[in-house]
């Protein structure tokens, strides 16, 4: 892998841990906090592609199971990787695999085509990462914890929209000459 992949790969980790300084909103019902934290994944496959988002998150996931703590709030370490949030922060990896496959594979990208895909694969594949993980893990059942999940939607649809723009920017000043990519318009 190039350097200038590593160099990509670590700041979109940087980003990410640059995230998690944000602190958290801890909501009652749930175990599980609002963060803005979980806008990264979305960046991350939609701007640097499936393999190298994917290995962002990865790294970023062994930085916190080192126990660093760039998780929202301070927090890090296996505990919170196995705790009740972890399914959330282990599907950050999916979600950026996919993301990147739909952006490797899409004739046209617009804004509009990626907020889509950022819906379904940054929100309802998270959902379903976390809510099964949640249910492993906690007393709640697999409904149950995605019946939890319905706060998050109005923050977690924003999110998408913001990444979705955010990114087609991005990639039109990456790899404005590059042929490697596909062709990106802004809506």
């Amino acid at each position: 892998m190039s350097i200038k992949n590593l160099s990509m790969i670590a700041m979109m980790t940087a980003i990410t841990a640059v995230l998690g300084a944000v602190p958290p909103i801890v909501v009652p019902i749930t175990p599980i906090p609002i963060t803005i934290q979980s806008i990264a994944p979305m960046l991350a496959g939609a701007i640097l592609g499936a393999k190298r988002g994917a290995l962002s998150m990865i790294l970023f996931i062994i930085l916190i199971a080192c126990s660093v703590p760039l998780l929202s709030g301070g927090r890090g370490g296996i505990g919170v990787l196995f705790g009740p949030t972890g399914g959330f922060v282990f599907g950050w990896i999916l979600v950026a695999f996919l993301i990147g496959l739909f952006v490797r594979y899409s004739k046209r990208l617009t804004a509009w085509k990626l907020i889509l895909v950022n819906i379904a694969a940054g929100i309802c594949v998270l959902y379903i990462c976390g809510a099964g993980y949640l249910s492993l893990t906690t007393a709640f059942s697999f409904s149950e914890a995605m019946k939890l999940n319905l706060v998050f939607v109005p923050g977690d649809s924003l999110k998408a929209i913001v990444a979705g723009l955010v990114a087609v920017r991005v990639r039109q000043a990456l790899y404005v000459n590059s042929s490697s990519t596909n062709k990106v318009n802004t809506l």
